[in-house]
């Protein structure tokens, strides 16, 4: 049932939302689309009953990253120092939503259906799982170094990218700076998993309802802290993080009655 503004369609079903961006032409990440997306991440946090988010685009394409019309009225109507400095300030909100997103104690799932470019691919990557539809006329890729000279990291792209393909991979990628294909990208470990484009969101909806009901909001918070958390420490730490993260995940979750169930049928 949809209970949402129009640049941002939700529906919800089963412990699951579905997020269509429609914020036309190319859902643009400008600054009140970012935090409109910022808060309905909160609005389902604080929703005991959500576990898991879809993020789709209502649009032929996922998202071409920044607004150039937006960039356009600043720097016209206050000029180029202006336009530094709230450019600037977007990039903070930017990073903000995608550290959001990966941070949350709900599953992220990605819907690649069309082109996911620039900051699109940013927020992409901020997202646990990406699933894309296997599209040869979908392109993914950064193409901030051939049209700025700088790098992708309004979203923290270089950092979510590297920790996708691994550094010498992604570093060529950047700063190739050209698009690839939805299957390159497979390929290359950037997308988890293609599907047919008439069954792509249909395919992403159910991965994130059978999560949302066999692990629910604790096992998946759980299984970030501990993944995410523990990649970026040196073993020993990361094992001692899983350690206090699967205990506190035994402690408030199902795993009495999983346990005894278990006994059950197999003891």
């Amino acid at each position: 049932m949809p209970n949402s503004p129009e640049n941002l369609i939700i529906s919800t079903q089963s412990g699951t939302q579905t997020w269509r961006m429609n914020f036309g032409p190319v859902n643009a990440l400008r600054p009140d689309f970012l935090n409109q997306i910022k808060r309905a991440l909160q609005s389902a946090e604080a929703a005991p009953e959500i576990s898991a988010i879809v993020l789709s685009s209502q649009l032929r394409i996922f998202s071409a990253g920044g607004d150039a019309a937006w960039m356009g009225s600043v720097l016209n109507e206050r000029g180029p120092d202006a336009l530094v400095n709230e450019f600037n300030e977007a990039m903070d909100l930017f990073r903000d939503v995608c550290l959001s997103l990966r941070r949350s104690p709900l599953l992220i799932v990605a819907a690649l259906n069309g082109h996911t470019l620039a900051g699109g691919l940013e927020l992409a990557a901020a997202c646990d799982v990406r699933f894309a539809a296997d599209d040869e006329r979908l392109q993914i890729g950064v193409p901030e170094m051939d049209l700025f000279g700088v790098l992708p990291s309004g979203g923290g792209g270089t950092q979510f990218i590297a920790r996708l393909m691994g550094p010498s991979r992604a570093l060529q990628f950047i700063l190739d700076a050209k698009p690839v294909s939805a299957k390159q990208a497979y390929d290359a470990g950037l997308i988890d998993r293609l599907c047919p484009p008439d069954t792509l969101l249909a395919d992403a909806e159910k991965f994130a309802r059978d999560v949302a009901k066999k692990a629910g909001r604790i096992g998946i918070s759980a299984a970030k802290k501990s993944i995410f958390g523990g990649s970026e420490l040196p073993l020993e730490y990361a094992m001692s993080l899983d350690h206090a993260v699967h205990w506190d995940a035994m402690r408030r979750g199902n795993f009495r009655s999983g346990a005894i169930d278990f006994v059950k049928r197999f003891g």
